[in-house]
């Protein structure tokens, strides 16, 4: 099949019916035929200016449909008039079977794993990622977050059988409290109000009327402010894992992480003015941003800061990294009982 060319946009939500007909103009035809959502005034002028500022998630709630089947049925009118495949935001899973790619960026990861160069690493990350677009790359990272999932699994029933078979073997599930279960129990919970944003933001669409802002406005900030507890993690892995693993010289963590923390955490910050100040339009776009980032961190956490401190810390290291963590403290999950390790 056809791939869809550089300059063909990305269907989405928040794609405005203005630059979908930039790009497709036989698409007014199919989108006033579906009619009750898509009524272009009869002024041109009028029209251009509504066109900037609707959605395809403002059409699709017009139209009372789920988003995904409309944007099905625009990609599908789009191949068939022009014979290349759209882009729409589940096309990025084509790329997950680009064994290529995906073989490159394992290599990354286990170089990094292995202490090899960090800019030398980043660098070769920017070449196998530079022509993805944002969708790509949060499929991609999918992708990998799936296979290390994986990885992780046959490690553990290897694990388990060494055990059975009575040679022995470390434990392969953290006990509660452990740091590492304390993080993935964490993860858990930021991700159910990730999802949960992601939904209500979808429900508002790129430019939201008063009346539907006002609807969604209750649950969208109890999510945010749910997720304000993400700022005691980064701080707990900022002065405990990062730390912790700077004893063995293994700074790639800390050096890939940082920032990103830093920007997700401005970005809260951003939508939280934006939701006091009942700016829907900058909640939309803000809450996008601060999903996608927490994300990406989430998937760092499980690909990069976990099989690193998996692989050099001791029991002691795990009991120093803990205590430290108690000073910070946890917001989004209660606060883990007394650690029965290492002692026990």
């Amino acid at each position: 099949m056809t791939a869809p060319r550089s300059q063909d946009i990305l269907i989405a939500p928040r794609t405005t019916v203005f630059a979908l007909l930039e790009t497709y103009p036989f698409l007014e035809r199919f989108l006033l035929a579906r009619g009750g959502g898509f009524e272009a005034p009869a002024d041109t002028g009028a029209r251009t200016r509504w066109a900037r500022v609707t959605t395809l998630g403002d059409i699709a709630v017009k139209l009372d449909v789920p988003w995904r089947r409309l944007l099905s049925e625009i990609a599908a009118e789009v191949e068939h008039r022009t014979g290349r495949p759209a882009r729409v935001p589940d096309a990025p899973r084509r790329m997950i079977d680009d064994e290529r790619r995906l073989g490159e960026l394992r290599d990354i990861v286990s170089g990094l794993e292995a202490g090899a160069p960090l800019l030398e690493m980043a660098a070769r990350w920017n070449t196998a990622t530079a022509d993805l677009e944002v969708a790509e790359s949060a499929a991609l990272d999918a992708a990998l977050s799936e296979t290390a999932v994986v990885e992780r699994q046959a490690t553990v029933s290897r694990v388990q059988e060494t055990a059975a078979d009575g040679v022995g073997g470390p434990i392969a599930t953290p006990p509660e409290g452990h740091p590492l279960e304390t993080l993935r129990r964490e993860a858990g919970q930021i991700r159910l109000l990730t999802d949960g944003l992601r939904v209500e933001l979808e429900r508002l669409g790129g430019s939201p009327t008063r009346l539907r802002w006002r609807r969604e406005k209750p649950l969208v900030s109890r999510l945010v402010e749910r997720l304000a507890g993400v700022e005691p993690r980064f701080r707990r892995e900022q002065q405990a894992w990062f730390p912790a693993l700077g004893v063995y010289a293994v700074d790639g963590p800390q050096a890939l992480l940082s920032q990103r923390q830093t920007e997700a955490l401005e970005t809260l910050r951003r939508l939280r003015l934006a939701v006091d100040r009942d700016d829907a339009s900058s909640v939309a776009e803000a809450g996008a941003r601060l999903v996608d980032s927490l994300e990406d961190l989430l998937a760092q956490d499980e690909r990069l800061l976990e099989p690193l401190a998996r692989r050099h810390f001791s029991e002691g290291d795990w009991a120093v990294v803990r205590e430290l963590e108690d000073g910070v403290g946890w917001e989004l999950i209660p606060p883990p009982p007394p650690p029965p390790w290492p002692n026990s």
